[in-house]
């Protein structure tokens, strides 16, 4: 499901005093049917190690070899000593794993500042915002004044404010999918599909997507993720 090398994101348990959820990645070592190993997790704040006393409890996620997201409750187990340092992380089993959906699919409806650029200079570049977000595409709005053409491919260059305040940058080439108006009088939506992006940042994006869809889940739904 997982493979030795990938990345699992952890975040530390609510708790009353925090005004903020502490989010955590670490690498995975290896693993048991019991347990992962892991290396010691990197605040995605300070980016610098963290330690834990065993018992620590965490939400857990990471994106599996078939593309969907997997999330469940984990602790530390324990700790080895070695060449590398690591810990154990308690593996609850799949039956307790929560899957989020297929990672192309986990769209979100999110305003995110964009800029599409032309791939042979068809149209002058212009700035906007998305409508929605997904590991394999977005809808943005055709400003008023700006056109795209109704098919062929642009680049596309994304802004992403995380939850831990770290600002990311990430570009793809995209698909132009459609160009509509959902009212007569409205400005043109384009619809656009990832054809060409780096996995780490498409991994950024799914990231993304990921923590809007507990924020509006823990919104609506009063229930910690």
């Amino acid at each position: 499901m997982i493979k030795a090398g990938s990345t699992i994101f952890l975040e530390l348990h609510e708790k009353k005093e925090l005004e903020k959820t502490l989010r955590f990645k670490c690498r995975l070592v290896d693993q048991t049917q019991s347990m992962y190993v892991i290396d010691y997790p990197i605040n995605e704040e300070t980016e610098k190690p963290s330690f834990f006393f065993d018992g620590t409890e965490f939400r857990a996620w990471f994106i599996a070899e078939d593309k969907a997201v997997y999330a469940f409750d984990t602790e530390i187990i324990g700790r080895k000593k070695g060449h590398i340092p690591v810990l154990l992380l308690k593996n609850p089993g799949k039956e307790n794993y929560v899957r989020i959906q297929r990672r192309n699919y986990v769209r979100v409806e999110t305003i995110v500042d964009a800029a599409i650029h032309p791939i042979h200079n068809e149209f002058p570049p212009f700035t906007t915002v998305t409508l929605d977000l997904s590991g394999g595409g977005c809808a943005v709005i055709v400003p008023s004044g700006q056109s795209i053409p109704t098919e062929g491919s642009v680049n596309i260059w994304l802004v992403l404010h995380m939850q831990v305040g770290e600002i990311i940058y990430v570009q793809a080439k995209c698909k132009i999918v459609r160009v509509w108006k959902p009212r007569p009088n409205s400005r043109e939506r384009a619809s656009l599909q990832f054809i060409e992006i780096e996995e780490r940042d498409q991994q950024k994006i799914i990231r993304y997507c990921f923590e809007r869809q507990v924020v509006v889940r823990r919104k609506y739904d009063g229930v910690n993720f």
